[in-house]
């Protein structure tokens, strides 16, 4: 009883000076490395956009890892801030912490493997802020919303945002390397007249070409447009039982690829339409057998 007396005794004998103090320190230390990790992310903003050293979606990027980063950095230095007054040396604090964090490794395994895998594919570039990716062979691709140490944020086409660990990160396609390649076919009726078909598409590869000179891939070295939409001629064959496939390509530019293929999906499906062209119909043929029974 004495004891918790005595403990109570010393509870309302603390220093509340010294606790103002020290809750002051704290506050002023979070708010000073809040606001110059504010200033530089702020600078770098501003760098970025008045210079063009880089090109925008590398300069989103490194905006994106900076922003993820000083959470951390921020977090750190609040952490030191608050466990100094309590110890004499602070060296000897970090060495511990150090042994800590690495005993703590062995059990943090994964969080470990999300960091590594995240520094390589930051530093490789093997994708930035804005690239156009599918992640494991999933069909359903979506476009880098956010790049960090540990995670990547992907905004499906269906507007729902995906949050994946780096170090679950198998296999990655990406479909936005400076260019991509438009490739749009269509099937039509064995009834139907090639020569007409193939006409009508070259009538959509020109207009095409009017409608999306600001989406096509231009050589920087001679200024001329790589490949401009064009007839891939008559694709196939056999492809498919029930008519001729015909297909037509353009290379565009990898931020513009979606608006692109979307406009030359709708253009052909209005041309066709427009001219009549027969499409594929299977046709099913019913053979009816008379049996005759003999008494």
């Amino acid at each position: 009883m004495r004891e918790i007396t005595k403990i109570i005794v010393e509870f309302f004998e603390i220093d509340w000076g010294e606790v103002k103090d020290y809750l002051l320190s704290l506050f002023l230390t979070a708010a000073a490395a809040y606001l110059v990790i504010g200033v530089l992310r702020f600078l770098l903003h501003q760098t970025f956009k008045r210079t063009h050293f880089l090109d925008e979606k590398k300069e989103q990027t490194i905006e994106s890892v900076v922003r993820n980063t000083s959470n951390y950095v921020l977090f750190v230095v609040v952490l030191i801030a608050a466990i100094q007054p309590f110890v004499g040396n602070l060296k000897e604090v970090m060495l511990a912490g150090g042994i800590i964090a690495a005993v703590i490794g062995f059990g943090a395994q994964k969080v470990i493997n999300d960091l590594l895998s995240g520094m390589f594919m930051i530093f490789e570039q093997t994708i930035q802020k804005g690239d156009f990716v599918n992640i494991n062979g999933e069909p359903e691709g979506g476009t880098v919303e956010e790049l960090g140490f540990r995670v990547v944020k992907i905004r499906l086409v269906n507007g729902k945002l995906v949050t994946i660990p780096n170090g679950e990160i198998r296999k990655m396609v990406n479909g936005s390397v400076e260019k991509r390649r438009v490739f749009e076919s269509v099937i039509v009726s064995f009834n139907e007249n090639p020569s007409r078909v193939k006409e009508l598409l070259q009538e959509v590869c020109h207009e095409l070409n009017d409608k999306q000179k600001d989406y096509l891939k231009v050589d920087r070295l001679t200024g001329e447009f790589i490949e401009e939409y064009q007839l891939y001629g008559l694709h196939s064959l056999d492809v498919s039982p029930i008519g001729y496939k015909f297909s037509i390509t353009a290379t565009v530019n990898d931020t513009d690829y979606l608006s692109a293929a979307q406009e030359a999906k709708e253009l052909l499906a209005q041309k066709i339409y427009d001219h009549n062209i027969l499409m594929p119909a299977q046709q099913i043929v019913l053979q009816q057998s008379n049996q005759t029974q003999e008494p």
